[in-house]
């Protein structure tokens, strides 16, 4: 009985070691760093893919700050200058203050406008 049990721990503990070790490897790949390797690894797999990461790696490597450059200017047009707001009319936006004075509301004699404001 005591043989079984000092087996069972035994067991139990290389399953705590090999469940601690599966959790490492996936701490390690979802951090930034590892995040970036998998997709890289990724490309770098597919042809196409890793002649364009060469080409890329290459370009930076013979001019950094020119690419450097053009990344910025990629965020900045990405960014844009912030929100625009497309300008509207205060009678679009208030209909009912303007009501009065839109071509259907005719005056008639109880509701005359008067010469003052004309």
């Amino acid at each position: 009985m005591t043989s079984d049990a000092d087996a069972l721990e035994r067991e139990i503990g290389a399953s705590r070691g090999r469940l601690n070790q599966t959790l490492d490897k996936l701490t390690q790949r979802l951090t930034p760093t590892g995040i970036v390797e998998d997709v890289l690894g990724t490309v770098r797999r597919d042809a196409t893919g890793a002649s364009l990461y060469d080409g890329a790696l290459e370009a930076v490597r013979r001019s950094p700050v020119p690419v450097l450059l053009m990344c910025v200017g990629m965020v900045m047009l990405l960014k844009g200058k912030g929100s625009r707001k497309v300008p509207t009319y205060r009678a679009v936006r208030d209909t009912d203050r303007y009501a009065p004075l839109s071509v259907d509301a005719i005056p008639t004699s109880n509701n005359a406008i008067p010469k003052a404001s004309r």
